[in-house]
């Protein structure tokens, strides 16, 4: 490299350096002109006294509630066959898959529905499974089930 470029370099570099340095510390040695104008007062003032409204003297309000006559809601009684129905499935359906001698049952919840696999001989395993059937689930009808 030539002399006078390196030369030229320096220059630029340390009048770089120096303005740097300048930035970083005028700001610091400046004074805060606005602490020179404020002056701090040790004598706070605070209000003496505290003026309110007094409210307005009434006896207590009770409020009065309206009973309604009909809100729309309509308590029905389900009928005793529904609900024997209806925990007669649920108890069926914790127990499926259920493997008998002549028959197995397994719950299809695509058609809501029990799925009856009978065995050979298919005669003798329908009678077994509807004896079976009306002696454990007696609400249970043949429509709950489907035969294979």
């Amino acid at each position: 490299m030539d002399s006078q470029n390196i030369k030229v370099y320096l220059a630029i570099s340390g009048a770089l350096i120096v303005l740097f340095i300048l930035v970083l510390i005028i700001p610091f040695t400046k004074k805060n002109p606005t602490q020179d104008k404020t002056t701090k007062s040790t004598n706070q003032l605070f209000p003496t006294s505290v003026e309110t409204n007094p409210s307005p003297a009434t006896a207590n309000v009770t409020p009065v509630t309206i009973k309604a006559g009909f809100t729309g809601a309509l308590e029905e009684t389900i009928p005793q066959q529904i609900v024997d129905l209806a925990s007669q499935k649920k108890d069926l359906k914790l127990k499926v898959p259920l493997n008998l001698s002549t028959f197995s049952i397994d719950f299809d919840y695509s058609t809501d529905k029990f799925v009856v696999a009978l065995l050979d001989p298919k005669d003798q395993a329908k009678k077994e499974f509807e004896s079976w059937r009306t002696a454990n689930y007696p609400s249970l009808g043949s429509e709950q089930f489907l035969l294979k």
